[in-house]
């Protein structure tokens, strides 16, 4: 598939209606490898439909991203994890706070069997 095709069901391994779920949470930065990320490890769906609701329970409203993020120092994809970025207005002192306590609530027990293929960030 080349980069300027739209992946679908028939492309990845993930149903398309997962991949709809996901897109009303998610703003997807590069979108072609977030689906392949997630067709190589859908085992992270679910998590990834449970955990809008409770990071808006720290950060409301504010949009959230799917990214991939590609280590550069590795010579495996295996190396490669996916995040949650959201995009906070709130004081960085505050953001950490939050994101500190939405590990401490959540966060910490629902990673525990994702591999850490999947963390959560603020920008």
């Amino acid at each position: 598939m080349t980069v300027g095709q739209t992946a679908t069901a028939s492309t990845v391994g993930i149903a398309q209606a997962e991949i709809e779920q996901i897109e009303k949470f998610y703003i997807l930065r590069k979108r072609l490898d977030v689906l392949q990320f997630l067709d190589n490890h859908p085992f992270l769906v679910p998590v990834l439909l449970e955990a809008p609701d409770n990071i808006s329970d720290y950060f409301p409203g504010d949009p959230l991203f799917l990214e991939v993020v590609i280590d550069p120092e590795s010579t495996s994809p295996d190396d490669d994890t996916m995040f949650i970025i959201i995009a906070s207005d709130v004081d960085p002192d505050d953001s950490i706070d939050r994101l500190w306590q939405l590990d401490e609530n959540w966060w910490l027990k629902a990673s525990m069997p994702l591999q850490n293929k999947l963390e959560i960030n603020v920008e």
